[in-house]
């Protein structure tokens, strides 16, 4: 089974959690993780810091899945399309928005490299742990830079697996082992720097799973124990920002 037919999968039958692969209540669904008190500070954050001083008009989300972090994302852009592969995810993310008053979030099915916008026509474009699944890395780089407007900024956050803990995450379940071979700090920035050039890359230390009970407090230690170290190219996740080649975009 290929990644998207896996997610697809645990969408549609609300799966339960399984060792190394996430199910749907813990990872996918809006209603519950849009209100979780930890994921919505870790992601307002994230966005505060990195798109806070980029923020304008017109937005893309790559990859945008169930809209997990719609809450946190949705004061960043006066207009968000939220693109997914996945029909289920699409119609999960638009019950969410209709039942949460988003009316500008716009959830729609498309492919990530075939993207169904005109040219230069975002100022800003993120993909939130979607880049290690996609089958043709460079077209939908391609795809990105094309309706991305000069200057504008393209938000990157993906899994590190030179993180042991995230290594095995992404080595053992098939759907998530191309990982494997992209996600690297310096393997990431090189395929990125492709199409774009580099403004900053920072490590993270989080899950992005509801985690309760005795595995919250598991995972809570493990991470606070890489912060401790400092080590940021080890820690769990990492973000990138870049910027497309060219004159900065100064419309709002």
């Amino acid at each position: 089974m290929n990644s998207q037919d896996h997610y697809e999968h645990v969408v549609r039958r609300r799966s339960r959690t399984r060792f190394a692969s996430c199910g749907y209540r813990d990872r996918f669904d809006p209603f519950l993780l849009n209100k979780s008190p930890r994921l919505y500070r870790f992601y307002r954050g994230l966005f505060e810091d990195v798109l806070g001083p980029l923020a304008r008009g017109r937005m893309l989300d790559v990859g945008a899945g169930t809209g997990i972090y719609f809450d946190a994302l949705s004061s960043y852009a006066t207009e968000i399309e939220a693109l997914d592969s996945s029909e289920d995810m699409v119609r999960s993310a638009a019950l969410y928005c209709e039942a949460s008053g988003l009316s500008h979030i716009h959830p729609r099915v498309g492919s990530a490299d075939a993207l169904p916008y005109e040219a230069a026509s975002f100022d800003t474009v993120i993909s939130l742990d979607t880049l290690h699944h996609v089958p043709h890395l460079g077209r939908v780089l391609a795809e990105v830079a094309r309706v991305l407007k000069d200057g504008g900024s393209f938000l990157v956050f993906e899994p590190n697996i030179c993180n042991p803990l995230m290594f095995l995450a992404h080595a053992l379940p098939r759907e998530e082992r191309r990982a494997l071979a992209r996600n690297r700090p310096a393997v990431l920035k090189r395929n990125l720097e492709t199409r774009f050039e580099t403004v900053r890359w920072s490590g993270v230390s989080t899950m992005v799973t509801q985690c309760g009970g005795f595995k919250g407090l598991v995972f809570d230690a493990y991470l606070k124990a890489w912060e401790l170290t400092r080590l940021e190219k080890l820690y769990t996740r990492q973000v990138w920002l870049g910027r497309k080649r060219g004159p900065r975009c100064t419309s709002l």
